[in-house]
């Protein structure tokens, strides 16, 4: 008779979150349109605001921005 032991269980459930977690993307998803957006925005009124946001803001912040969306020259 065939006995299931946990044992047999764990390091193949380990593999598996392994392997799940490296299918996710390198550069975890982001959007690299827009520095500081983090991601598409559907309503044209916040997407303006924020369109208005990146022009305006300084330059120190928009070099954070840069850093924080990991393209800096």
């Amino acid at each position: 008779m065939i006995e299931f032991k946990p044992r047999f269980f764990v390091l193949p459930a380990i593999a598996l979150t392994v392997l799940a977690m490296l299918h996710a993307p390198a550069d975890g998803g982001r959007v690299r349109h827009g520095a500081c957006a983090g991601a598409q925005i559907g309503d044209p009124g916040i997407r303006a605001s924020f369109g208005e946001f990146q022009r305006t803001q300084s330059a120190t912040a928009a070099k954070i921005c840069a850093v924080a969306a990991n393209n800096l020259p």
